[in-house]
């Protein structure tokens, strides 16, 4: 279990991933993929789990033939991958981060991003050892990122972003097989570092979301269900939950 907190207005905000039992600690306490229902607002969540204990070649064998082939073939067209863990990332890296996803989410037509308030989000992750950054380059121009939240247990995706629609001369074909040589480097990576399972951060049915469940598909996962929810702990936190719920 993982839980990363914050203070505002003398309240505990508290983001806890993967729970198996309630959080005793008082504040408003937002669960994150639990492994059974917490709390009284509760929704499944469905993923997809890659099993990073398996050796390389058996992770590699999941993957369907031409995400495979679209892999192998990424570092030929000159994709390199960065990959900063952790207290390793500086200021300056969660910021181009987060002026990169905001272009990217953009040019996808959604609203702007509150550049604030993911930059401090990130940091907090970043200063629990909970936080890692990796990029993929093309012609040494970042067009991919992944972030993804750490716990001794797993490595899941929390943002993914590419730029294909905006970057002039880039192949948007190129920066899909970027994107998955990516993932490959990212499974690699987290299981050179002990990690159990590459959680691939939702795998949603709607159909907005189909095409990038298909994607995330090709690379083998196992279906998952986790669960969302929030609790809220304290006289002062319930307090402040209804003071708000009439603003």
């Amino acid at each position: 279990m993982l839980t990363i907190s914050r203070k505002k207005h003398g309240i505990e905000f508290i983001d806890c991933w993967y729970a198996d039992e309630t959080l005793k600690k008082k504040g408003i306490i937002r669960y994150y993929q639990s492994i059974k229902p917490i709390g009284k607002k509760t929704e499944s969540f469905d993923t997809l789990l890659t099993d990073l204990t398996e050796c390389e070649e058996e992770i590699i064998a999941r993957f369907a033939k031409n995400c495979k082939y679209k892999v192998n073939r990424a570092p030929r067209e000159g994709v390199t991958v960065t990959c900063i863990q952790k207290q390793d990332i500086t200021d300056e890296k969660i910021q181009e981060f987060v002026i990169f996803y905001s272009e990217f989410y953009a040019s996808k037509g959604y609203e702007s991003v509150n550049q604030e308030k993911l930059s401090e989000e990130l940091k907090r992750y970043r200063d629990a050892g909970a936080l890692s950054i990796h990029v993929a380059y093309l012609n040494d121009i970042p067009v991919v990122y992944h972030t993804h939240v750490i716990t001794d247990k797993y490595a899941r995706l929390f943002h993914s972003a590419s730029l294909y629609r905006v970057i002039e001369g880039v192949n948007p074909n190129v920066v899909g097989m970027a994107n998955r040589y990516l993932h490959k480097v990212d499974m690699l990576q987290y299981k050179d570092m002990g990690i159990d399972t590459y959680d691939w951060g939702g795998a949603g049915k709607g159909e907005e979301v189909a095409n990038i469940t298909e994607f995330k598909e090709s690379f083998g996962g196992t279906p998952a269900v986790f669960y969302h929810g929030e609790e809220v702990r304290g006289l002062k936190a319930k307090l402040f939950k209804i003071l708000i719920s009439f603003m």
